[in-house]
C-alpha cells in the first residue's frame, strides 16, 4: 500500500513540474516563477523515488514511476493547454501502459 501512495505522490509532482514548465513558456508568463515552481516539485519528487527504490525492485519501480509520470503528463498537458493527441499517440500511450504492466508483472518483490 505505501509503495502505490509513494508512486501516486511521485507521479502527481511529475505533473505539477511538467505543467509548470509548460506554463513557464508562455508569453503572459512569469518564467522565472514557473521555472522555480516546477524545479522544486521536479527535484522532490526524486526522494519518492527512491523510497520505492527501497521496497521494490529497481526495474519495476523505475519503469512504473517513470511510464506512469510519462502518461499522465502527457494527458494533462493535452486535456489543460488543448493539445489534442492523434490516434497514433493514443496508441503509443496505450502501449506504454501495456508496457508498464508487463515490467510489473515479471518481478513484484524487492530482491
Amino acid at each position: 500500500m505505501t509503495n502505490v501512495l509513494w508512486l501516486m505522490i511521485f507521479w502527481t509532482m511529475q505533473v505539477i513540474a511538467a505543467l509548470s514548465f509548460k506554463q513557464g513558456s508562455l508569453p503572459d508568463a512569469s518564467r522565472t516563477l514557473w521555472f522555480i515552481i516546477g524545479n522544486v516539485f521536479g527535484a522532490s519528487s526524486i526522494w519518492f523515488m527512491m523510497e520505492l527504490y527501497k521496497t521494490m525492485n529497481v526495474n519495476v519501480a523505475m519503469g512504473l514511476a517513470v511510464g506512469g509520470a510519462f502518461l499522465l503528463s502527457q494527458l494533462a498537458t493535452a486535456l489543460i493547454f488543448k493539445s489534442n493527441l492523434s490516434l497514433v499517440q493514443y496508441i503509443g500511450l496505450i502501449a506504454i501502459t501495456g508496457g508498464m504492466y508487463a515490467v510489473s508483472a515479471g518481478a513484484r518483490t524487492h530482491p
